[in-house]
């Protein structure tokens, strides 16, 4: 999957703090909903906390997918 979807690049979709809102398009943000901040974000979007998710992630896969159309 690296370099293929953009697992070695910073997006909200390979963030640890991530969890599937609106599917593959928005996410939500533990750490941003912790600090009284918008959790809803962008899955191809990331903030200055960005902090990598080893674990392979199938909602940055298909929003890549979809961008692309």
């Amino acid at each position: 999957m690296k370099g293929k979807t953009g697992s070695d690049q910073k997006f909200c979709g390979n963030c640890d703090c991530h969890n599937v809102y609106a599917y593959p398009d928005e996410l939500f943000c533990m750490k941003r909903f912790l600090e009284n901040k918008n959790p809803i974000v962008k899955t191809l979007w990331h903030c200055e906390e960005w902090n990598l998710n080893p674990q392979q992630c199938q909602c940055l896969e298909d929003a890549t997918r979809k961008e692309k159309k």
